[in-house]
């Protein structure tokens, strides 16, 4: 009798053992099974904006070459409204599987946080960071009609006004902020006046209806080559691809000043990490690519990359950045 349960005990063991590696590989196959065969079925990349602005054409162009690359359907999906939160908010309470993918604003993840009270999804938890598509600079910009031709004159030009303040067009909150980093700057006073997108503020500033935009290079590009606005400086600390003759803030009297905006690719948190490395890898090839550089340069775009923990940090030094400026301009969350 305990010849026979020793055996029983001995095959009981080898059973149980069996059994946690059976386990334990089906563990790991979803994973790596799950990164070969991804995507399986189209992908939907959410923007926070209307079709026509600089987040909406990057994920357009990102879109195209992630579908050749990966054999699959990238669908862009435009979810406008509340400077970028409602579609924000739509991908961190998607299912995290790779199927539902966000390109935000540096706006919609930094600036958001400094200027919305009650935000419903927070980008330093909510989301896994996959890559920084591009940065740009603002644009201040001026009618064709208007006196200034430099920043310099655009300062002095202020002055003469009725109280000092430049009625300035933004689309967004977050232009607001690197609005006030050039008042902390220079001196320049604005009055702020909210439009609906870029594409309105432009309208206005060609109507007369405002006298400045400090607005994203892709906006303006056509009508200030075309002679119809007047691009004084751009807020990056080097100039712009797309506009090389208009000098930088820092070139223009103001040394040191660098601010840009970027728009950056991101999955809902808890996304798997083979199926994020495999975009990162794909979407860090796609912004190496010769044709993918030129066509963002010809934008004022400057391709990013897809260093997942830099793009955290810059979320985080951002944000503090943001809120420091908010102080300062006395803007309080609203």
């Amino acid at each position: 009798m305990p010849a026979t349960l020793s055996g029983l005990r001995r095959r009981f063991l080898h059973a149980i053992a069996a059994s946690a590696a059976v386990s334990c590989a089906s563990l790991a196959f979803p994973a790596s099974a799950q990164a070969q065969a991804y995507p399986e079925r189209p992908v939907r990349i959410v923007v926070g904006f209307a079709p026509g602005g600089t987040n909406d054409i990057l994920a357009r162009l990102v879109a195209i070459k992630l579908q050749d690359k990966l054999k699959q359907s990238f669908v862009v999906e435009n979810k406008p409204g509340a400077n970028s939160a409602i579609g924000n908010d739509l991908v961190a309470k998607s299912k995290p599987d790779g199927y539902t993918l966000l390109v935000s604003s540096s706006g919609g993840l930094t600036t958001n946080p400094v200027l919305m009270k009650n935000l419903p999804y927070d980008p330093a938890k909510d989301y896994e960071p996959i890559a920084l598509l591009g940065s740009f600079p603002l644009v201040v910009t001026v009618p064709a009609a208007l006196p200034p031709k430099n920043l310099a004159e655009l300062v002095q030009f202020a002055k003469t006004t009725k109280d000092g303040k430049l009625d300035h067009g933004t689309p967004t909150t977050s232009f607001v902020l690197v609005a006030e980093t050039l008042t902390a700057a220079s001196g320049l006073k604005f009055n702020h006046i909210l439009y609906k997108g870029s594409g309105p503020v432009v309208a206005g500033l060609l109507g007369g209806e405002i006298q400045v935009g400090v607005l994203d290079s892709p906006a303006v590009v056509s009508q200030v080559k075309g002679g119809k606005l007047k691009a004084l400086a751009v807020t990056t600390g080097k100039r712009s691809a797309a506009l090389p003759d208009v000098p930088t803030v820092a070139e223009s009297g103001y040394p040191g000043y660098d601010t840009p905006i970027w728009t950056a690719l991101m999955a809902p948190k808890g996304t798997p990490e083979p199926v994020l490395a495999k975009l990162r890898a794909a979407v860090g090839e796609i912004l190496k690519e010769p044709e993918t550089v030129e066509k963002m340069h010809a934008l004022g775009l400057d391709p990013g990359d897809a260093d997942a923990a830099a793009l955290s940090r810059r979320i985080t030094a951002d944000i503090a950045r943001w809120a420091a400026v908010a102080k300062t301009a006395n803007i309080k969350a609203e």
